[in-house]
């Protein structure tokens, strides 16, 4: 899974099973998960 560092903002890789992730570059513990940019499109009824 990609993450993006919520300190340094760099893309991070992670395997699922790791516990006690850290940042390679500075070290923070906070990651915000990369998402896509495209709206999705509901349909109301």
């Amino acid at each position: 899974m990609a993450y993006k560092c919520g300190r340094c903002k760099k893309r991070v890789e992670f395997d699922a099973g790791n516990i006690g992730i850290r940042c390679a570059y500075c070290g923070s513990k906070v990651f915000y998960k990369e998402r896509p940019t495209v709206a999705k499109k509901i349909r109301s009824f």
